[in-house]
């Protein structure tokens, strides 16, 4: 099927245009997946809570999250908890259990010296669609708690989870064009096929200054291939953030705290620094910000911020696709302009210690570099945050690929390394 005529009528936006023609184009089992998907996405729950510690012992706060499956507790994954003790899950609607230990050895498992406790007895928690549940504080003191009966739990972790650090090749089939189109609109199969995660390029090597890269929307690992290649491997090793990117961007960035936070503790690297391009500079300011709510130190972690063509103010089109697509990609939500997590990134003020530099391009033809108005990518608050502003005569994707950027980048990379 082709796009239709009355929408293509409306003066649509290229990026518009292209996310139509995509859905009209598509079968009507494919379709009735992506409503199903979506409608799952947008059910997401969240518990949250607090730990107070009274132990003597030292260590990163871990905590588990459990799904009560027919009675039986199955780990889906943990998070470490903030400084101040709140941990936070995204869930869908269910059952849950939760818990938490002290990782006096450092490696990331629970240990029977180890202090830890239940929310509870443990008591189940239940989350309904849409719904945050506060649970309160869990209290780890100098006992070790356990349950009046014995939990055997069973381990099931999503892959996503269990490739944070882990090392694959750029040609790997899990970056396929075809999984970032997946990503975009079944984001459930995504997580099922592609995995997603935050990848090594080769092994962890101390010492060098990591380069995290995060793609935009309908992208992934393979858009950085001329940056990466650029790199000077003496000083800097690549990072690369895999996310399907039809999922709410607060998801995203929650997933990126907990994943650098963990490569933290397994590491205890000082500095890195994080490369945006498109819709990824909304993920990576919303991480900014939560990493720093999560740890105050963070802040001197970060050795530098770029963005790169972001809409950073938002997408027109995203607004005209959730009135007028039948089926609404849940990251559009966020993407629109004045939606609730715009307006809470942006009520937030950038770190003054944190030097942000803003990359924006045009093109001839365009107000903007194709995709985004240029109103969007160099809003005033950004400009009055950014240290520097650079601008590009490319389009939305080309500028990545563009010599003068990559020469651009690699000679601030290099000027920001600490004497």
């Amino acid at each position: 099927m082709r796009c239709s005529p009355l929408l293509l009528k409306r003066q649509m936006t290229p990026f518009l245009t292209f996310l139509c023609c995509l859905l009209f184009a598509m079968p009507g089992c494919s379709l009735i997946k992506i409503h199903e998907q979506t409608k799952l996405v947008e059910s997401v729950g969240f518990i949250k809570g607090n730990i107070k510690l009274t132990s003597d012992q030292q260590g990163a706060v871990i905590v588990l999250q459990f799904r009560d499956k027919k009675g039986i507790p199955v780990l889906e994954r943990h998070v470490i908890a903030s400084e101040k003790g709140d941990f936070l899950f995204s869930v869908g609607p269910g059952k849950y259990y939760i818990a938490a230990f002290i990782d006096v050895n450092n490696d990331g498992l629970y240990q029977q010296e180890e202090h830890g406790n239940y929310h509870g007895l443990p008591s189940k928690i239940d989350v309904a669609p849409k719904q945050t549940v506060t649970i309160g504080s869990i209290t780890i003191d100098r006992e070790v708690h356990k349950p009046d009966t014995e939990i055997k739990p069973i381990v099931k972790i999503r892959a996503v989870w269990k490739n944070i650090g882990k090392v694959a090749a750029l040609d790997d089939p899990r970056f396929s064009r075809d999984n970032y189109e997946l990503g975009l609109w079944r984001p459930v199969d995504f997580l099922d096929q592609a995995e997603g995660g935050l990848f090594f390029l080769q092994e962890y090597q101390k010492g060098k200054i990591p380069v995290l890269l995060v793609h935009g929307v309908n992208g992934g690992p393979a858009d950085w291939e001329k940056v990466i290649e650029s790199l000077d491997k003496r000083f800097f090793q690549p990072w690369v953030l895999y996310y399907p990117s039809g999922l709410r961007l607060d998801m995203i960035s929650d997933y990126l705290v907990e994943a650098v936070s963990r490569l933290q503790h397994k590491y205890a690297f000082t500095e890195f620094n994080v490369i945006a391009h498109s819709m990824g500079g909304l993920v990576a300011r919303s991480f900014v910000k939560k990493y720093i709510e999560h740890a105050a130190e963070n802040s001197k972690r970060l050795r530098l911020v770029m963005t790169v063509n972001s809409p950073m103010a938002g997408m027109p089109a995203a607004a005209a696709g959730i009135r007028q697509s039948p089926i609404v990609i849940p990251s559009w939500r966020d993407v629109e302009p004045d939606s609730a997590f715009l307006q809470g990134i942006h009520a937030w003020n950038w770190p003054p210690e944190i030097p942000y530099h803003l990359v924006f391009s045009f093109t001839d033809e365009e107000s903007g570099d194709g995709v985004v108005p240029l109103q969007s990518q160099v809003p005033l608050k950004l400009q009055l945050e950014s240290i520097r502003m650079y601008a590009f005569n490319n389009d939305h994707v080309g500028t990545l690929n563009d010599n003068n950027f990559i020469d651009l980048l690699n000679r601030i990379l290099k000027d920001n390394i600490k004497k």
